[in-house]
């Protein structure tokens, strides 16, 4: 997993604000803590769900699992945004960070201690929010303790980002471990210790002078109609799910359907600003096969999560050899793969990039990223079909090692080509179109695998030959547009 800077409107710190090293400590100490648990937890969810009761599962339908999955994903990323206009509308983002780690031991403590569909519920929807609102804060806290030190902000988000892909790869070795020999809560209760520990870090070293107050406070007259929504959409979403119309197996595509609406607004309320440029307006329209093949790259990634989990669990070969004695490994550690491969392959990466400078323009590694991440999914044809255990274990590491590797061209570049398209009086807005990729993306992930089909061999097939093929075609039609959209992200700068 990637991740990226979050631009910020929050008052910039001075430079010489005390307590710099306490602060990074503080921060991407929280940050490694949630992911670590985040993770851990995600990991064993979906095993969780459609596990029988007799193996400690719920029993939910197969694709109705992996489709939740997605849904609940997807609301992370809706609730980052969330999470952002709180931080700089109401609360500031030191008090939203801290709030959100409280809402997030408090999902993983109900996951832990409440079984069946009400511990899941509740335990998701908290964890859910505690998320986002800790994820969008964490990182504005970070770049205002820095700003004005470009060098060290710069070296301070690597080592945030080392312990996001720290927690990342570790939090599902753990909690596996847990779940196969002891049982599920137990792999639950792990998360929330985890995240226990790194809330007591927080609580410990926290530095609540720095982005105390928003950035953009909410006028106090508009605060009725901030309650009176709040409430409305509370009851909305009780309705949806007392009638049965927002279940485990709609509520991905009801996901998808709310990202894909919002950004359809987005940009049409761009197009048909009368204010923006001729050239700004051509980028806006610019952006949009950037935020299709976005899309198509999130949906790929987050397939790991739930096809690749059912995979791993039904048909690959888990057999190895561990400490000198044979074992069968959970199916949740294939889960750790992607963010050893970011640990490993992040620094030559970031030196190719540095190599090849402005000859290959963002567009173009991105499209390339697409069309490389889809052809990950067609790795696995080989073997798809095929009875329990018949996959070679190193064909899934392939398989997740390629899509990595398109991950990589896409997560770093993603963002920065959407600030060099954002019009002026558009950036917090435009950045918020890249959130909803990601939202969009892991949605649309949940409700294309209510059509995976593990039982019955052809029909796995055209899963993995269609998925795969579709990236690839996005990815090819964005990479036909990438030299106009290059052209346009530089059309600013006179010596280009």
């Amino acid at each position: 997993m990637t991740t990226f800077e979050q631009r910020s409107t929050a008052p910039s710190a001075p430079a010489s604000l005390p307590g710099r090293g306490r602060i990074l400590i503080s921060v991407a100490g929280v940050e490694m803590w949630e992911r670590f648990s985040f993770y851990g937890m995600q990991a064993i969810m979906l095993y969780y769900l459609y596990h029988s009761a007799t193996d400690g599962g719920l029993g939910i339908d197969r694709a109705d699992a992996t489709a939740l999955m997605g849904a609940y994903g997807s609301l992370v990323y809706l609730c980052t945004l969330g999470g952002g206009w709180v931080a700089d509308r109401l609360t500031g983002a030191e008090k939203t960070l801290l709030g959100g780690a409280l809402i997030l031991v408090a999902g993983h403590l109900i996951l832990a201690l409440v079984p069946g569909t009400p511990g899941v519920t509740a335990g998701l929807l908290a964890a859910a929010v505690g998320s986002g609102a800790l994820k969008a804060s964490a990182i504005t806290v970070l770049g205002i303790a820095f700003a004005g030190d470009e060098g060290r902000r710069d070296a301070s988000f690597q080592i945030f980002y080392l312990g996001i892909n720290i927690g990342a790869l570790l939090g599902p070795l753990l909690t596996g471990w847990l779940q196969t020999s002891h049982g599920f809560h137990y792999g639950f209760g792990a998360a929330a210790v985890l995240m226990l520990v790194g809330l007591a870090n927080y609580l410990l070293t926290r530095s609540p002078g720095i982005a105390a107050g928003p950035s953009d406070p909410l006028p106090a007259s508009s605060r009725p109609r901030l309650l009176a929504v709040a409430a409305g959409s509370v009851v909305i979403a009780v309705v949806a799910v007392g009638t049965g119309w927002l279940n485990a197996g709609s509520a991905a595509n009801v996901f998808l359907a709310l990202t894909l609406g919002a950004a359809v607004v987005l940009f049409a309320r761009m197009l048909r600003d009368d204010s923006l440029e001729e050239v700004e307006r051509r980028k806006v329209t610019a952006f949009i096969p950037v935020f299709l093949a976005s899309t198509a790259f999130w949906s790929v990634l987050n397939q790991t999560y739930g096809v690749f989990a059912v995979y791993s669990d039904i048909r690959l070969n888990r057999t190895m050899e561990l400490f000198g004695s044979v074992h069968e490994v959970p199916a949740s550690w294939t889960q750790s793969l992607n963010p050893a491969y970011i640990l490993i392959l992040s620094g030559p990466a970031a030196l190719l990039w540095t190599r090849l400078g402005d000859r290959v323009g963002s567009a173009t590694k991105m499209a390339v990223g697409v069309i490389i991440s889809g052809c990950g999914l067609l790795v696995l044809l080989p073997f798809v079909g095929g009875g329990p255990g018949s996959t070679p274990f190193l064909a899934l590491a392939a398989a997740v090692l390629v899509i990595t590797c398109g991950e990589l061209l896409v997560g770093p570049v993603g963002m920065s080509t959407t600030t060099a398209l954002a019009p002026a009086s558009y950036g917090t807005r435009f950045s918020a179109l890249y959130f909803l990729t990601m939202a969009a993306g892991t949605a649309a992930a949940g409700v294309i695998s209510r059509l995976y089909n593990p039982d019955d061999a052809a029909a796995e097939r055209i899963y993995f030959t269609a998925c795969g093929l579709a990236v690839i075609v996005i990815g090819a039609v964005v990479l036909a547009l990438g030299r106009r959209i290059n052209r346009l992200t530089h059309a600013d700068d006179p010596t280009r």
